[in-house]
C-alpha cells in the first residue's frame, strides 16, 4: 500500500504518515507513506495550479489522504473553499488510479470559531461526510474518536500548546487510519511506547466498526 498524505501540522506533528507505515508494516500490512505538508496550510493552497501536491498525485499512489486546516468550518467562505479543493484534489487522485480518504481531523483543545472541542468535532464530521458522499471516498473519523475520548476518558490528547496532538492523540489518529484503511482491528498494532495504547486501540475500533 502506497499512501500519499496531503495536509498540514495536524498530519506532520508526531509524523502520523511514517508512524502508520511503520506500525502497519510491523503488523503484516506492508505500507509506504509520502507526505506533502506545510504548517497552517489549507487544502485550497495544496490544490493551486502548479502545486507540489498536484505533481505528486500524478506519480501514482494506492491511496491519497486529504487533511484540511481547522478553519475549514469557521465561515461559509472557508467551507466552500474546502469543498472545492477537496473535489479538485480527489478528481486528480482518481484520475491517477488512487482511492481517496479524508482525514477528518481532531479539534483544537480549546474553543475555536465559537465552538467547543466537541462542537468542532461535529462540525468537521458534517462537512467531510457531505464531501465524501459526493465522490465515494472514505473518512478516517479521527474527530469522532477524539469526541469519544474527551467524553469518556481523562487521556491527554493535546500537547503543551493545546492545539496539536500529544503522543496519545497522534497514536489514536494512527489507530483510526489503520482500522479505516485496512478494515482490521487497531489491536494488531504495536503500542509505540504509548501507555494508554490499548484503550486508544479500542476507541478506534469502536469508532470504525461500531459498538
Amino acid at each position: 500500500m502506497r499512501i500519499l498524505f496531503i495536509g498540514n501540522s495536524a498530519t506532520y506533528v508526531h509524523d502520523i504518515p511514517e508512524t502508520l507505515a511503520r506500525l502497519a508494516t510491523d503488523a503484516g500490512f506492508p505500507t509506504e507513506s509520502v507526505r506533502i505538508v506545510k504548517g497552517g496550510w489549507c487544502l485550497s493552497q495544496h490544490a493551486a495550479d502548479g502545486s507540489r501536491a498536484l505533481a505528486e498525485i500524478e506519480k501514482g499512489y494506492d491511496l491519497v489522504v486529504l487533511q484540511d486546516n481547522g478553519n475549514c468550518v469557521s465561515s461559509d467562505e472557508k467551507r466552500s473553499a474546502c469543498i472545492s479543493s477537496c473535489e479538485l484534489l480527489a478528481s486528480k487522485a482518481i484520475e491517477s488510479g488512487a482511492k481517496i480518504c479524508y482525514y477528518v481531523r481532531p479539534p483544537y483543545g480549546y474553543e475555536a470559531f465559537g465552538r467547543s472541542p466537541v462542537e468542532q468535532c461535529r462540525a468537521f464530521d458534517e462537512l467531510f461526510t457531505e464531501i465524501a458522499n459526493k465522490n465515494g471516498a472514505v473518512c478516517a473519523y479521527v474527530n469522532r474518536a477524539f469526541e469519544y475520548a474527551i467524553e469518556n476518558t481523562d487521556i491527554r490528547l493535546w500537547g503543551d500548546d493545546n492545539a496539536h496532538t500529544s503522543d496519545e492523540g497522534a497514536y489514536l489518529a494512527v489507530c483510526v487510519h489503520f482500522a479505516t484503511i485496512y478494515g482490521k482491528s487497531a489491536t494488531l498494532l504495536g503500542e509505540n511506547g504509548v501507555r494508554e495504547a490499548k484503550v486508544l486501540q479500542e476507541i478506534a475500533d469502536r469508532i470504525v466498526f461500531g459498538g
